[in-house]
């Protein structure tokens, strides 16, 4: 029997250094915790918290056409986006169901640096070779990428690189005043730096090229020694995006779901033309459709994907459920028909137990 290799970042012996609990993650060896999940959670909400996000892709789309091609294929408009915007969109199939959910960055007037989900990289690059009219290249094996987060990022920015602290949200920069071509800064040294997140805290994200990502990965971590920064895996970006109701890939839209569906109805720009669009018209004038909801429950049993719920005179079945560090009790999302509104009152059907729970509005989590 052929067992297939799982793929490593270029950081996994720092990982085995700091105890990392290594599992595999859409063919990645990764790590889903370092001891405790609900500390690196509560360290990301707290203090600051440093991740390994390498197995995500990166593709860049270059050439005249890029701008053009790549908004054609985007729900969010990109063609006419400032130099260093990052843009979270949707790409869709002609059906208008959720291909991948991505971050798009304008790098230069002629290149964008696009992230889509580890497990949808392979996919995103055939599609788009199937039906856009510019150069992509899938340079992830090239590049290593970490996630600062947490309300004391900046403080480590500051003894890392103090004027990426001056970024706006969603937006990014060259250090060293670099610019140009992503992969020749990098490979010139560089590192791209965007303030953007999956957690709904403030952070940074780093970019750099896989040769020199052990040494900046040691260094943020030594950086970090005073503010109490910690290592986190897989589980708690797990349930920091959760409580912030953030979609998860392959979980919360499975090639099945629309983006009206996901209620994501800001990322759609209807003023310009993109694949999927129609559909989409034809759904929002028709105007039944399930939309998900997110479920505070009444105590800490957590709902699972598929579990039934129903209530309100609605019925449907949750996509992502785990347990809330902040708030003490397990939390969900799942699509309801028709919508239920805040405040009605459902069960959720656990493993044979029913338990109460109630529709909330996102996310579970505010801002501090």
């Amino acid at each position: 029997m052929n067992v297939t290799e799982l793929k490593r970042t270029a950081i996994f012996e720092e990982h085995v250094k700091l105890g990392g609990h290594m599992v595999d993650f859409a063919g990645w060896d990764m790590p889903l915790h370092y001891g405790s999940i609900i500390e690196e959670h509560m360290a990301v909400r707290q203090k600051v918290g440093l991740f390994d996000v390498s197995h995500m892709g990166e593709l860049l789309f270059t050439g005249d056409s890029a701008p053009a091609e790549l908004d054609r294929l985007s729900t969010n408009g990109l063609k006419d986006t400032e130099l260093n915007v990052c843009t979270y969109t949707h790409h869709l199939n002609r059906d208008g169901r959720i291909i991948d959910d991505t971050i798009a960055t304008r790098i230069s007037e002629k290149q964008f640096m696009t992230v889509p989900n580890a497990s949808k990289t392979s996919e995103i690059l055939e599609w788009v070779k199937s039906n856009a009219r510019c150069n992509i290249t899938n340079v992830s094996d090239s590049v290593c990428c970490f996630a600062l987060q947490g309300p004391l990022a900046k403080n480590v920015m500051d003894k890392i690189e103090p004027g990426a602290n001056d970024l706006k949200s969603f937006r990014g920069m060259f250090t060293g005043r670099g610019s140009g071509d992503f992969m020749q800064t990098l490979e010139a040294g560089k590192t791209y730096i965007t303030r953007t997140g999956y957690t709904g805290e403030d952070g940074f994200e780093f970019f750099i090229h896989a040769g020199r990502g052990a040494e900046l990965w040691r260094r943020l971590m030594d950086a970090g020694k005073e503010f109490g920064i910690t290592p986190v895996g897989l589980g708690a970006r797990d349930s920091l995006r959760l409580e912030k109701c953030y979609l998860l890939s392959g979980t919360d839209f499975d090639g099945r779901q629309t983006t009206l569906e996901t209620g994501y109805n800001w990322i759609i720009n209807w003023e310009h033309d993109f694949m999927g669009r129609q559909a989409l018209e034809k759904q929002k004038s028709i105007g039944a459709y399930p939309k998900l909801a997110s479920f505070l429950t009444d105590g800490r049993t957590i709902p699972r994907h598929g579990d039934a719920i129903n209530g309100a005179g609605a019925a449907g079945q949750v996509t992502s459920g785990g347990y809330s560090p902040v708030l003490g009790k397990a939390i969900a999302m799942g699509y309801m028909s028709p919508w239920s509104r805040a405040d009605d009152a459902v069960s959720i059907n656990v493993r044979g137990r029913e338990i109460r729970a109630k529709v909330v509005r996102p996310p579970f989590v505010k801002k501090n």
